[in-house]
């Protein structure tokens, strides 16, 4: 059975291997990032799963989030457990590429 919560800005599935967080707004604002903060954190601290972020609504991010994605891809990765990233823009996935964070994050 699929466990859902849902936020102001995020709605989060519990899957069997995966927590799913979707984005519920195409746009970042300080409200939205710290929502994506605590969504993330209780992704890392309350499950022992894969995380799951939805990425086709964003077309760019701030520098600030995908350091903060970056951040949060290498902590899941010291507990075994991976950071994927659905659909990004091709900004993003340059991002990746340039800073070869292919092997930290898994893109689908």
């Amino acid at each position: 059975m699929e466990h859902i919560r849902k936020y102001n800005y995020f709605e989060i599935r519990k899957k069997p291997k995966a927590v799913e967080i979707e984005p519920l707004l195409a746009e970042t604002n300080e409200q939205i990032i710290n929502e994506l903060n605590s969504v993330l954190a209780m992704a890392f601290y309350e499950t022992n799963r894969h995380v799951k972020l939805e990425m086709s609504n964003f077309e760019t991010l701030p520098f600030s989030v995908i350091e903060k994605l970056i951040k949060y891809a290498m902590d899941l990765r010291e507990k075994n457990r991976v950071l994927i990233l659905s659909k990004p823009k091709p900004p993003i996935r340059k991002y990746i590429k340039t800073f070869s964070l292919e092997d930290l994050v898994l893109i689908l």
